[in-house]
């Protein structure tokens, strides 16, 4: 049995390309596999399992000792406990390539396009699998969510081919999904403040230490404003209780293409020339922390 493994903190792309490569393997490689899930869905992902009729994976605890496929990272901090025991055998991912290393040979898809499903999508296509309904909502959802509605410089014309042809089996009106997912997406009500933080978090090692960048998004800034302190307090606590260097959070009006990247921590003073007030970095035009956001952390960082 293979265990198909998001990243932690899993958002739809990570849920659903679990879900989706799982019954791929099924299919294309002759091979037992189950989709797990490093954390609980979020209300955006129930949204697209609701309307796939699909049940979200289980809960993985550790793959020690299992043979494993990676879907949406290759990064060591992102994935689960007993990683070093087991034994990894694909990859799906659309992000730079991390740290993950193999003791054997494997198959690795990874695409510079918006989202991991896209790439399922194309490997669905490449090799003459038809695609259930099912399957289709699961990829439709996981790349108008990734893309931000194809709003996101991470968009590419292979992931608007695919959310094309994934609509019409899917018997959807694509703008109108992509309008009912957004707005569940950017729905922050009754969500406390840890788990805005924890939405979309992910650990990256740097310069032999390690920190973390999330990313919330939203539709007006008025939806944060009474939470930015809080915010700012449980990235503190972060890095005070987790050891991290820094802990930032990109929150990100999709509506004007507007970040505010808060941030604490002791490399917090790397950033400070750039802050426009304290521990608050305005970025316009930035949407995508894969291609935006992280890329020019690093570089700040670095200097």
């Amino acid at each position: 049995m293979i265990q198909v493994v998001g990243h932690t903190n899993p958002d739809s792309d990570s849920i659903c390309s679990a879900l989706v490569a799982a019954e791929w393997l099924k299919v294309a490689r002759g091979v037992e596999a189950v989709a797990m899930a490093q954390g609980e869905v979020t209300s955006e992902t129930a949204f697209i399992l609701n309307e796939a009729g699909v049940e979200a994976p289980q809960i993985c605890n550790s793959v020690a000792g299992e043979k494993v496929w990676l879907v949406d990272y290759t990064d060591l901090s992102q994935a689960p406990a007993g990683i070093e025991e087991a034994e990894i055998v694909g990859i799906v991912d659309h992000h730079r390539l991390g740290d993950i290393t193999t003791a054997n040979p494997l198959e690795a898809w990874i695409w510079p396009v918006g989202c991991s499903c896209t790439i399922l999508y194309h490997l669905h296509k490449m090799e003459n699998i038809e695609i259930a309904r099912p399957q289709a909502v699961l990829m439709l959802g996981a790349i108008v969510s990734d893309t931000v509605a194809f709003r996101s410089p991470t968009c590419t014309e292979k992931d608007r081919e695919a959310a094309k042809a994934l609509a019409e089996i899917a018997g959807l009106d694509l703008e109108d999904f992509s309008d009912r997912l957004l707005r569940v997406k950017t729905n922050l009500e009754g969500l406390s403040v840890a788990s805005l933080v924890d939405r979309d978090l992910k650990k990256y090692p740097f310069e032999d230490q390690s920190l973390v960048v999330g990313q919330i998004e939203i539709a007006s800034f008025e939806q944060v404003n009474d939470k930015l302190e809080a915010l700012q307090a449980e990235l503190a606590v972060r890095c005070e209780t987790d050891g991290l260097k820094l802990a930032a959070l990109m929150v990100t009006n999709i509506s004007n293409s507007t970040t505010r990247l808060l941030f604490q921590g002791e490399w917090a003073a790397r950033l400070e020339a750039h802050a426009s007030e304290a521990n608050v970095v305005v970025m316009e035009n930035t949407l995508s922390r894969k291609k935006q956001g992280w890329p020019w952390l690093q570089a700040v960082l670095a200097v």
